[in-house]
């Protein structure tokens, strides 16, 4: 009914009134030049109107541009693009849906507008989903097409590259298959049938490598998932390509059994490569709400005296940091899942409560457990010197020391199962972090800082993605409170936090009126993301938050929200995110709204 109204009021604004005449294609004077106005499609309930419009190739003004001029209006596109709409709602298993069309002619200004009609009818559903499959008759639990399902073209097509990944994964290398689809019109049902023939059960055989020259094979034979005398796995093959390409050493990898080898049942395996040139620079430039304008200049080498080593040099500028830092990263230290990073950097960090000087050596080992799971230990030594700290702010902490040096250990693991690591619909991610300075350690400064974090994604129906986050914190010194430099207190606030706080706004102040954080941090979110048009989307959220004074006193009692909407559009590197929140009691001094502009999701 709404979608029917909305129709209504747009044919009206368009010009469809009782009295205007509709007309077709035959009856347009087509030595005139046309120009289209808008397309309306009415009638559709089962599919998408933007999968529809997508549909189109007859094109209109983006309701953007209103300034240009309308596009002109093709009849053979537009014809075409009927029968695109029905073969699209075929595919979808809707094959008695019907298309019509009228237009609506400005003469005067030489505008058309189309209105297209759709009657969708009963859409055919699967009857039967027969699998056979020679010498082996193990079978899927589920496909992606079941009995009962609306017949659709694309799971139809998923289900036989589905059965063919499910025998590949069993180390069945020759997989061949066959599928065929009966569509009863009269009875609204399809039977589908697959035929597979897995072919001998196989194992990798030896790996050939090719196009290296200043990359030692080696190297790309290390990062392969699998070994020789391995069974068949489609999925290690896939692992072994992300692997070579996340050394950045290759820009083209290839990695598939060696097709002139005809079929046996040992796979002769084929690694095809080209190389890039392993010294690169890289500059980018950008803009938030809170650090303002920011740029990051570095030089790297991928390939640094050999062995897939890497060391890159870095500088970078913005309002609330400026650093310098070399890294170097030692792959396959000691296993193939491992490897080693040493951080040499100098930060300059301005804060609202303190500038900050720290010079930091942090060395560490990183591994990955699974596809899913990873984690690393490490060491942190630290150079502190605080300055531009307020009396107030010393006074409200209880305690304060200018410099000093952090010792410590530090850990962390994350398990993460999202679909997309710079926007994801589904999934979840877990972490934690875990440092600890100085006694039996040394060092001026003597504490404890533990983080976790959760975050889930749900795909709830109508391209919406409802996505959740909690995180705690917990800090404290050890010893005398001075002991716990004033970076190391939580705070909350800011755009990767409470979004309608400003950074760091949201907890304890001094008289001052400066943040001064806290030892026990609690934040959560909830947020409904959507796209709106092409690469715009939309989104409304609730955040909470509140830091406590005290340890291990998760503040509940004490939460406070903020809630707001957004918008971000899509990019190769994530979405480009612009924010409003507004908080349900604003802090004194501050805004009855915050602006936050940033890239990536928000969590």
């Amino acid at each position: 009914m709404t979608k029917r109204l909305l129709a209504a009021l747009v044919a009206v604004w368009l010009g469809w009134a009782s009295e205007v005449l509709a007309v077709r294609i035959e009856d347009l004077d087509l030595t005139r030049s046309w120009q289209l106005r808008a397309i309306v499609i009415e009638g559709n309930e089962q599919l998408k109107r933007s999968d529809l419009t997508g549909a189109l190739l007859s094109q209109q003004r983006p309701w953007y541009r209103f300034w240009a001029a309308y596009p002109p209006f093709d009849a053979v596109t537009f014809r075409a693009d009927l029968e695109r709409l029905r073969r699209l709602y075929e595919s979808r298993g809707f094959y008695k849906a019907q298309v019509d069309y009228d237009l609506t002619l400005d003469d005067a200004e030489g505008l058309l507008s189309g209105r297209i009609i759709v009657r969708e009818g009963a859409p055919v559903k699967v009857a039967e989903v027969d699998v056979s499959v020679a010498q082996n008759p193990k079978l899927p639990e589920r496909l992606p097409i079941a009995t009962g399902d609306v017949f659709s073209e694309d799971a139809y097509l998923r289900s036989e590259a589905f059965l063919k990944q499910f025998y590949g994964e069993e180390g069945y290398a020759y997989v061949e298959s066959e599928r065929k689809a009966e569509v009863v019109l009269d009875s609204d049902q399809a039977f589908l049938s697959y035929r597979i023939d897995p072919g001998p059960p196989s194992t990798f055989g030896a790996t050939a490598v090719e196009g290296t020259q200043n990359v030692a094979p080696e190297i790309v034979r290390r990062e392969l998932a699998y070994q020789p005398g391995d069974r068949y796995s489609p999925s290690k093959i896939a692992q072994s390509r992300d692997r070579l390409l996340a050394l950045d050493l290759f820009g083209v990898v290839e990695v598939a059994p060696d097709k002139t080898a005809g079929k046996p049942s040992v796979v002769p395996m084929q690694v095809q490569v080209t190389e890039k040139e392993p010294r690169e620079i890289r500059l980018a430039v950008g803009y938030g709400s809170e650090d303002q304008f920011r740029t990051q200049l570095e030089w790297r080498h991928n390939n640094w005296l050999g062995d897939g080593r890497r060391l890159s040099i870095l500088a970078k500028y913005s309002v609330l940091e400026s650093s310098g830092a070399v890294t170097f990263i030692q792959p396959h230290l000691f296993s193939p899942a491992a490897r080693g990073v040493v951080n040499l950097r100098h930060d300059h960090t301005d804060e609202e409560t303190y500038l900050l000087q720290a010079t930091r050596f942090i060395p560490r080992l990183e591994y990955r457990f699974n596809n899913h799971l990873s984690g690393f230990l490490g060491y942190r030594l630290e150079y502190d010197h605080f300055t531009e700290v307020e009396r107030a702010t010393i006074s409200a902490v209880g305690g304060f020391e200018k410099k000093g040096l952090i010792s410590g250990p530090s850990l962390g693991l994350v398990w993460s199962t999202t679909d997309n690591p710079l926007s994801p619909s589904r999934g979840e991610i877990l972490s934690f972090s875990a440092d600890q300075a100085g006694a039996p350690w040394g060092g001026r400064y003597q504490f404890y800082h533990l983080t976790g974090e959760a975050k889930k994604y749900w795909s709830i129906g109508w391209e919406t993605i409802f996505a959740t986050r909690l995180k705690l914190g917990f800090a404290d010194s050890i010893g005398a409170v001075e002991n716990l430099p004033l970076s190391e207190r939580l705070y909350a606030g800011g755009e990767k936090s409470v979004r309608g706080y400003g950074r760091r706004k949201l907890g304890p102040r001094s008289e001052a009126n400066d943040p001064i954080g806290g030892l026990t941090l609690l934040e959560g979110s909830m947020e409904l993301r959507r796209p709106l048009w092409q690469a715009l989307g939309g989104a409304v959220f609730v955040d909470f938050g509140q830091v406590s004074r005290r340890a291990f006193d998760v503040p509940v009692g004490h939460v406070k929200f903020a809630a707001g909407f957004g918008l971000s559009y899509s990019t190769p590197v994530g979405p480009v995110r612009v924010d409003i929140g507004f908080p349900f009691s604003p802090p004194r001094g501050d805004q009855a709204f915050q602006f936050h502009f940033s890239i990536g999701a928000a969590f």
